[in-house]
């Protein structure tokens, strides 16, 4: 059985203040359930953020503009990216929002060989960009969403 590691975007994040929020979904492939793992906006002045992960839910979200593929998982790489994801520590800097922690964790699971080595770098380049652009940068590995 083989998994699926997603990034689900949500908001157009049109404006560079208000970027497109983003959450992972861990999923067994060609199912519309799984796990969802996020961080929240706690201190909207201090930008500290919570973690969030809910389990056996569906990822498509009325909020959502599409999803894309990062990897496919084995189930053994399901497990592992499910905690290192969890483990990684939200923003609380004051500068660092969603889209950056979840870059952290894309850079932790390339070190654990969990996603294909140069993940992080397609990753980073998609980073503050409008989901419209992150749409034409991941191709076919975009999916549109309920809200799309």
């Amino acid at each position: 059985m083989s998994y699926t590691i997603s990034i689900v975007v949500h908001g157009p994040g049109d404006d560079p203040n208000h970027r497109s929020h983003w959450s992972f979904a861990l999923y067994r492939d060609n199912s519309v359930i799984g796990n969802v793992l996020h961080v929240v906006l706690l201190d909207l002045n201090k930008l500290i953020y919570g973690f969030d992960k809910r389990t056996g839910v569906s990822y498509h979200s009325r909020s959502s503009e599409g999803i894309f593929t990062v990897a496919n998982l084995t189930h053994s790489q399901y497990l592992q990216a499910d905690r290192i994801i969890s483990q990684e520590p939200p923003p609380r800097n004051g500068k660092d929002r969603c889209q950056d922690w979840a870059y952290n964790c894309i850079i932790a699971l390339e070190v654990e060989e969990i996603v294909p080595s140069g993940t992080s770098q397609w990753i980073s380049g998609l980073v503050g960009q409008p989901a419209a652009v992150v749409e034409k940068m991941t191709g076919s590995r975009w999916k549109r969403t309920f809200r799309s």
